[in-house]
């Protein structure tokens, strides 16, 4: 069924749909927050945030995703032990008020293969979504996913394929230097670039020394704190 100025019911007016240069602030104000206030996030913000993952696209639309939220103090401590990526453990995770666990369901020998796309979607919407609500997020991808898996019940078939800890930013991070826009583009095919390419100048540092870096900085001042 269709109103009269032929827009689905549920849709929301066009007017009310951000601007393109509203978007686009949305998109490069966002941050990875791995520090929180302890501060309760309410429901009716927390709903929004699971709506954005709703509301994703998916392969075929069978919406593969389930979102276990995790709140309760033992079951998040659970949880952040058992997030961990080898010897790797992220600290934020025990800080974060609420944790949403996003998992995919694998039971289609056909459809799994776009499942980690799928379940990428749903949270990268919730990530700008709880943005918009001013509340922060970080993906976890470095998950050790069939212990987080047992801890949450999550039955077979189904994979835990990433985890975002939300809650009120307690950092105001700076915006992340980006590789110019031409060193990223290809024209038709690969390799074809503008003449203001300069892929070298454009390479950004990281990966997972820089992650172990800033671990052993983190714990250095905790003991420092003591």
């Amino acid at each position: 069924m269709q109103t009269a100025n032929n827009q689905l019911p549920d849709t929301p007016a066009l007017s009310k749909i951000p601007s393109p240069k509203e978007t686009m602030a949305l998109l490069q104000t966002r941050r990875s927050i791995r520090k929180y206030r302890p501060t309760t996030v309410p429901d009716e913000l927390l709903q929004q945030v699971l709506e954005a993952g709703q509301w994703a696209p998916s392969a075929s639309h069978r919406q593969p995703w389930a979102f276990v939220v995790v709140r309760d103090p033992e079951v998040r401590r659970q949880v952040a032990e058992g997030a961990a990526y080898h010897f790797l453990r992220w600290d934020h995770i025990k800080e974060a008020p609420v944790l949403i666990v996003l998992c995919g369901d694998r039971s289609s020998p056909v459809y799994r293969r776009f499942l980690h796309e799928d379940i990428g979607l749903a949270g990268g919407q919730m990530m700008l979504q709880a943005h918009a609500l001013g509340l922060g997020t970080c993906w976890i991808g470095g998950l050790a996913p069939k212990v987080l898996a047992k801890i949450l019940n999550v039955p077979q078939g189904w994979e835990v394929v990433g985890l975002l800890t939300l809650g009120f930013p307690a950092q105001n991070r700076r915006p992340p230097r980006r590789k110019p826009l031409a060193d990223i583009v290809h024209y038709d095919r690969f390799g074809h670039v503008s003449a203001e390419s300069s892929p070298q100048a454009g390479r950004s540092s990281g990966g997972i020394l820089q992650t172990l870096l800033r671990q052993v900085r983190r714990r250095l001042r905790r003991r420092q704190k003591r």
